[in-house]
């Protein structure tokens, strides 16, 4: 991958998973729906190229796609973590 292109992901991965960073902590419910809309948005996107949109926009859609399937992996771990500790809480609560 050339320096540009490899830069230029790097960029827009960051950029994403620093504005999701709060949100999947503090409601990673809420903020897969966004991730999983905003997904076939882009998924959308991609396959929408009829007029050609060149290789500076593939390789932000790519790097995007990427980096929400990593925020929504996030959240998916997240929630299994709190439903596994509320779990635990009503089996102590139990006892």
């Amino acid at each position: 991958m050339s320096d540009w292109k490899e830069g230029k992901r790097k960029e827009v991965i960051d950029g994403i998973l620093s504005y999701f960073e709060k949100r999947k902590e503090d409601d990673p419910e809420m903020t897969l729906k966004q991730i999983d809309q905003e997904l076939d948005s882009q998924f959308f996107r991609l396959g929408n190229d009829w007029t050609g949109r060149g290789i500076v926009m593939d390789t932000v859609i790519n790097a995007t796609i990427e980096a929400l399937e990593i925020v929504r992996s996030h959240c998916l771990e997240r929630l299994e973590e709190k439903q596994s500790n509320s779990s635990l809480k009503e089996k102590q609560n139990e006892t």
